[in-house]
């Protein structure tokens, strides 16, 4: 029969909107990130600019210079990183015959500098050539002679003085906006939680309607789901309207059928003895065919939402009706079915189904009868069942399986033994897009397999 596709495991709407709200909050949270660290750097930097240049005045208030040009600078200019070693603050004044450099450049082999021409000022970044921030600042000095003096500070500082303050930045930043990423999922979650809540409502009323719990979808839904929930409505009563139709029109056409045939049969002439009984078999095969006809008809048309029905005790129903009739070939039945297995059809093809398999394997095997059934997918009930039907007679020869097994093909027609009864399993297995298939038995006669898809 049809193959159904396996399609893959569908993601929640939950986890989808979960997914983006994370990756969003992620990529924003990420580029406020980045957009505060190249602030902060900025700003760091134009502090760092400002106190250099107040170093300098500092650095300007403790210089004198003598009447020859020379220089003299306080060994304390205002700042006591200048006078500690390897501080990573360091002051230089360059005069026209003398310069000055603060003790805590003692050793460091500070790089050599140009003077810089008076009443400018320059803020260098570190680079290949001058790996420190750079603040020189150029002043003419007078002399008591009149004379102008050239003088030039500059301020030097080791980068690891920014570094290390960006570093404690960026620590304590990543820090908050990952606290704040956790407290904005978990809010987003509660969101979701919440705004999704109508949706699950309306999954649990949907499935009491496949259970056969709930008849209409009932209570107050979002406005959002009004229109969903009316159109819903308005199916499930469109379906129960046209089954009830189509029944009523089967009923009606049986019945209109039996009362032309009853007068046929009571209006037939009695002269002839051979004809009559001629007359006879063929209304009572035109009423088998049309009681047969329509219980294949019923067969093929299914609801889409059906209630369950649980496959244990219609089978203990079959089987103790099985016994009766086949009391005198003492057959042994032995039936093997997963607990709370339910079929989620219709009722009176299940019966059918297993009545006419059943029949078969009681008529044609030799006396052992086994039948199993299963859920297709233990995870979800409505995905449908699996049987089988199993008996130790002397099988189907694997010749005759192919054409059994052919749609349209009547069973008495083209195998000799089997009756109307496998076509009518094969009209219900169609029904519900399933599969079927003959082979050999343990038990030594034949097997069929059966798949009924009710998702």
């Amino acid at each position: 029969m049809n193959s159904g596709t396996e399609n893959d495991t569908p993601v929640s709407l939950r986890s989808r909107l979960v997914v983006i709200a994370v990756l969003v909050m992620a990529v924003s949270l990420g580029l406020v990130g980045v957009a505060l660290n190249a602030a902060f750097y900025k700003s760091s930097e134009a502090g760092l600019q400002t106190r250099m240049e107040s170093l300098v005045y500092l650095v300007l208030a403790a210089t004198e210079a003598t009447d020859e040009g020379a220089l003299i600078v306080e060994d304390d200019p205002g700042d006591p990183r200048l006078g500690q070693p390897g501080s990573g603050i360091y002051a230089h004044v360059h005069g026209e015959l003398d310069e000055w450099s603060s003790p805590s450049s003692l050793g460091m082999g500070l790089p050599e500098l140009p003077p810089y021409q008076a009443g400018e000022s320059i803020f260098l970044l570190p680079s290949a050539r001058i790996n420190f921030y750079t603040f020189r600042y150029g002043v003419s000095w007078e002399m008591p002679d009149g004379r102008m003096l050239p003088i030039t500070v500059t301020i030097l500082v080791d980068p690891n003085e920014i570094q290390q303050e960006i570093a404690a930045f960026r620590a304590g930043l990543w820090r908050s906006l990952g606290a704040a990423g956790v407290i904005l999922v978990l809010a987003q979650l509660i969101m979701l939680t919440l705004g999704l809540k109508p949706l699950r409502r309306l999954t649990g009323d949907i499935a009491g309607i496949e259970s056969g719990n709930l008849h209409s979808l009932e209570g107050n839904y979002p406005k959002e789901l009004e229109g969903l929930t009316r159109n819903l409505n308005r199916l499930l009563n469109t379906e129960k309207a046209n089954q009830t139709r189509y029944q009523n029109a089967l009923d009606s056409l049986a019945h209109s059928l039996k009362t032309p045939l009853s007068v046929i049969r009571s209006s037939l002439p009695a002269t002839t003895e051979e004809k009559s009984a001629v007359v006879n078999d063929a209304v009572n095969e035109m009423q088998h065919l049309i009681a047969t006809r329509l219980q294949r008809a019923a067969a093929s048309t299914r609801r889409s939402i059906a209630s369950a029905v649980e496959v244990g005790p219609q089978v203990d129903r079959l089987i103790k009706s099985l016994q009766r009739v086949y009391s005198q070939h003492l057959i042994n039945m032995h039936a093997i079915i997963d607990s709370d297995v339910a079929f989620y059809g219709e009722q009176r093809d299940l019966l059918e189904l297993l009545g006419n398999l059943l029949d078969n394997a009681c008529k044609y095997g030799d006396g052992q009868v086994r039948l199993s059934v299963q859920a297709v997918d233990d995870t979800d009930p409505r995905a449908g069942i699996s049987l089988q039907i199993e008996d130790n007679g002397k099988g189907i020869a694997s010749g005759q399986r192919g054409q059994l097994l052919q749609r349209g093909v009547r069973g008495d027609e083209r195998v000799d033994g089997h009756g109307l009864g496998l076509a009518i399993v094969l009209e219900i297995v169609s029904a519900y897009n399933g599969e079927i298939t003959i082979d050999d038995s343990e038990l030594g006669g034949a097997r069929i397999r059966v798949t009924l898809k009710t998702d």
